[in-house]
């Protein structure tokens, strides 16, 4: 008997495609799932960025609260992003990340 996730990918004609989970593209990549989670974040909120364009898209079955997969062919797109994206003071994900993180010279409760 086929497993669920085989049964769920020849459903959405992916028969023949190697997908990959987020924890295995990371390591393809030597990137962090945060990091891939930020970038489409970034690719969400700003959907005609020419960098967001660049993203390929991934396949997310039964909701958008369930695992995300990406075809193995998109590894070397995902590549050529971490590569290409501005970094530092140029990046573009600062309106993403800097959420998360506490601003340069703001004081927390605990200082």
């Amino acid at each position: 008997m086929e497993n669920r996730e085989q049964i769920i990918f020849s459903l959405h004609g992916l028969d023949g495609e190697k997908l990959c989970k987020i924890e295995e593209v990371a390591v393809e990549i030597g990137r962090s799932i945060f990091t891939i989670n930020n970038w489409y974040r970034f690719k969400r909120e700003n959907p005609d960025n020419k960098y967001a364009k660049l993203l390929p898209d991934y396949y997310q079955f039964e909701g958008d609260r369930q695992t995300r997969y990406w075809k193995k062919s998109d590894i070397p797109k995902l590549i050529d992003y971490r590569d290409m994206i501005p970094k530092g003071n140029s990046g573009i994900m600062g309106s993403v990340t800097q959420r998360y993180y506490k601003r340069k010279g703001q004081k927390s409760e605990d200082d």
